[in-house]
């Protein structure tokens, strides 16, 4: 991954807004897709894409397969739960 370790990557993917704002979003669901994602925040769909990719990649989020449809939803990681826990909690004050 060139170079960078997974703590690097977590604190690159935690470290934006739209990030944090996704990870409040799929905290209150089971999952969603780039679109719905796109929509609701009024984010731009290529951005949209670019963050919840930079999410996946450090592990914060995971990719489903719904059919045809590609899910995004928070990693069933209780390391990952706990750490974004702290950094939303962190970036609300």
């Amino acid at each position: 991954m060139g170079g960078l370790d997974w703590e690097d990557l977590l604190a690159q993917a935690l470290g934006n807004k739209i990030r944090i704002r996704i990870i409040r979003y799929l905290l209150e669901r089971k999952g969603a897709n780039v679109s719905r994602i796109s929509r609701e925040l009024g984010i731009p769909y290529t951005s949209a894409k670019r963050n919840l990719k930079a999410l996946s990649d450090a592990g914060v989020l995971e990719e489903i397969s719904v059919g045809r449809a590609r899910l995004y939803k928070l990693s069933d990681s209780e390391v990952v739960r706990r750490l974004i826990l702290c950094v939303i909690g962190y970036s609300s004050h």
